[in-house]
This record gives structure tokens, C-alpha cells and sequence, in this order.
């Protein structure tokens, strides 16, 4: 995962396929339709979350305690996965068309969901019936 740390409003952003940027507008990219390349403005520091170390922390969340830590690092400035392009070369990306690869998280959630459902007990079915 990526992301952009304003130096200006200290904000940070993740990056998605269509533009965003931090609350002052200083900063913001987007990911290229590859999911991997990004493009990015601003005075800002590019951020990264090891994927697979942060997927671990989010399954073992615990209930109390110091949290489950992951790796996150500075991306350096020279980087072949993030393009650092002046603000007057930037295009905004206003389209969504592109798929950000987490449609399967909302068919994830609804499965939950549906499995934890717990029906109203005092209902009564006509089979059930005295």
C-alpha cells in the first residue's frame, strides 16, 4: 500500500486509482492502472505498507495490549514504482473505471454478515406451531 505524507498539513493519504490529496491540496497522486506505478506532487514523503505484514496485524488485531506491529517504510526518492511529477504535468484522474482489486472485500463483508446472523428467537415458523 502507498501513501503520501503532506509535509505542509501533515495529512496522509492513501493513494487509489483516481486522484487524492491531503487536506490542504499541497499533496496528491494516484496509482496507474497497473495497481503498482503511482504518480504523485507535491512537497510530501511517499509511504509504504508491507502488504503481507500489514495483512497479518489487521487477522491478529488482539483485544488490549501494544497492537500487532507491521513494516511501513519511507519510499526513497528514487523509486521506479513512484513517479514525483511537478503539479503543472499533473493530470487529474476523476474516473473510477479502474478496479482497485477490494471488490472482493464488500462480497467478503456480506458473507460475515451472513454467517453471524442470528435470527429472532422468539419468532415462530407455522411448522413450529402448537
Amino acid at each position: 500500500m502507498k501513501l503520501l505524507y503532506c509535509n505542509t498539513c501533515k495529512d496522509i493519504v492513501k493513494l487509489s486509482y483516481t486522484t487524492k490529496t491531503c487536506q490542504c491540496g499541497e499533496t496528491g497522486g494516484n496509482y496507474e492502472p497497473d495497481g503498482l506505478h503511482a504518480k504523485y506532487y507535491g512537497d510530501c514523503k511517499p509511504i509504504g505498507f508491507a502488504n503481507n505484514t500489514f495483512k497479518t496485524a489487521r487477522e491478529c488485531q488482539p483485544a488490549f495490549g501494544a497492537g500487532f506491529e507491521f513494516t511501513a517504510f519511507v519510499i526513497p526518492k528514487v523509486c521506479p514504482t513512484m513517479d514525483h511529477i511537478d503539479y503543472s504535468e499533473y493530470i487529474p484522474v476523476t474516473d473510477g473505471s479502474y478496479d482497485d482489486g477490494y471488490e472482493y472485500l464488500e462480497e467478503d463483508v456480506a458473507k460475515i454478515k451472513a454467517e453471524k446472523k442470528v435470527g429472532n428467537a422468539f419468532q415462530q415458523t407455522d411448522s413450529d406451531a402448537i
